[in-house]
């Protein structure tokens, strides 16, 4: 967080590579970052304000600050019924067609990447970090700075990723994946877990996780939250009947 003297006084975020940092992978994401952000303009994506490399070269941009937590945080906080959730939720997936049609991918959309903050005591909720986007076929400025660090590489978090993201090879992966990790956090809204569960990550190896991505079908949210041992927590959370 800073403060903005000139040419307006308001509080930004900055984002930088820290020195030691800033290997040739690290430079091209953070690059295809800026890019992306100044490509969008959408009310529920984190705006860009500026951007450029330190005295002492450091690359940085500047971003608007949102004092926000995660969505699925917020929901459960203030035990948001269903329908408010999906009324908080829809504006996300418009933030995402927006990127889309922009030309970029998300690629790691997640609650902590959907931030909530109230404004006029509305709560909005923000997409931020770009950081692992990826350009359609389109969008080759973006596709030229980030390609090398694609191949071969799982890049994601493993309980939001899709099928196509759990192959070592992510070249081909498209919007749909985005898609699919909207489907993940709207899961988990609407269960309190995500389809794949987080003791699976300790107890299973990384390369087994991601088949288990590929392969497995999870379970129906409705199963998923009938069968939690925290089912009436949950259901209380979200102003349903837990029978």
């Amino acid at each position: 967080m800073a403060e903005q003297k000139t040419p307006v006084k308001r509080r930004v975020a900055i984002k930088l590579i820290r020195n030691g940092a800033q290997s040739r992978q690290a430079a091209a994401r953070f690059e295809a970052e800026r890019q992306a952000l100044a490509m969008m303009d959408h009310p529920n994506i984190a705006r860009i304000f500026d951007a450029g490399t330190s005295e002492d070269g450091l690359l940085y941009f500047v971003m608007e600050l949102v004092h926000g937590i995660p969505i699925t945080e917020y929901c459960d906080r203030y035990q948001l019924s269903v329908e408010e959730r999906l009324d908080l939720f829809v504006p996300v997936c418009r933030a995402i067609q927006h990127a889309h049609m922009k030309g970029i991918i998300h690629r790691d959309l997640k609650p902590t990447n959907v931030l909530v903050a109230r404004y006029d005591s509305v709560p909005v909720a923000k997409v931020i970090d770009f950081g692992l986007a990826k350009a359609t076929n389109h969008q080759s400025a973006l596709t030229d700075k980030s390609m090398f660090t694609e191949f071969g590489q799982v890049v994601g978090t493993l309980q939001y990723m899709s099928p196509e993201q759990a192959e070592l090879d992510q070249l081909d992966i498209d919007t749909r994946t985005d898609i699919y990790s909207l489907g993940v956090m709207l899961y988990e809204l609407l269960t309190g877990t995500t389809p794949l569960e987080r003791y699976m990550l300790g107890n299973r190896a990384v390369l087994k996780v991601l088949e288990i991505i590929r392969e497995q079908d999870p379970p129906r949210p409705s199963r998923r939250l009938s069968e939690s041992g925290d089912s009436i927590e949950a259901s209380t959370k979200r102003s349903i009947d837990a029978n």
